[in-house]
């Protein structure tokens, strides 16, 4: 009875923590972030891609690069206190099992967005001079592969006697459907200024 207690109390905890999650505690300035993101002259192009991460979670530098389908939304956020939390909660939790972070519902309304292209393309037009960070989500077509024993290859010596046997693996690929997160900070500096990134 003991150990059923143990095992039931532990599923319990393991439930908390997977409903663990943090919210930025900075005020949020709507009127700052609104200010930030009223329009301006400057403008923004940028190409955004991606590539498909190895087997350690990196995504090579050589690797061929992925774009998102056309339509897909490019968000573009004020960079104010509020936001830079949220971004170090999310860095510091993302990866940790059970944990969250979200931005509040009225921090999430100040920000604009635009759609990509042809090859990812996307354009932000009216910008003022200030740091911004840009997020998309890049759909993609993934490529896996594994390895599996087929067969055996028996040896025998000169007298047909079994010697040793040695196994066969063939490696069978498929597809599967990803998503990576790019994102970027960036900085407009002079009202009128033409900047160009890749994302």
């Amino acid at each position: 009875m003991k150990r059923i207690f143990s095992v039931l109390l532990l599923l319990v905890l393991v439930g908390i923590q997977a409903q663990t999650k943090y919210f930025p505690q900075v005020f949020f300035d709507k009127n700052k972030a609104q200010e930030q993101i009223n329009y301006g002259k400057s403008t923004l192009m940028g190409v955004a891609s991606t590539k498909q991460k190895n087997e350690f979670g990196f995504k090579p530098p050589l690797g061929k690069k992925l774009y998102p389908a056309e339509g897909t939304v490019v968000m573009l956020f004020p960079v104010t206190p509020y936001f830079e939390e949220f971004y170090a909660l999310r860095k510091k939790y993302e990866k940790k099992p059970g944990h969250t972070v979200y931005m509040s519902e009225e921090a999430f309304k100040y920000r604009i967005e635009t759609l990509t292209g042809p090859k990812g393309t996307f354009t932000f037009e009216r910008l003022k001079p200030g740091k911004y960070y840009l997020e998309t989500i890049v759909d993609f077509t993934a490529k896996g592969s594994y390895t599996e024993q087929t067969a055996r290859t028996d040896t025998y010596n000169g007298y047909g006697n079994f010697l040793y046997s040695t196994p066969v693996y063939q490696t069978f690929f498929y597809n599967y459907a990803a998503a990576n997160r790019e994102s970027k900070f960036i900085e407009i500096k002079a009202d009128g200024e033409l900047k160009e990134i890749n994302l």
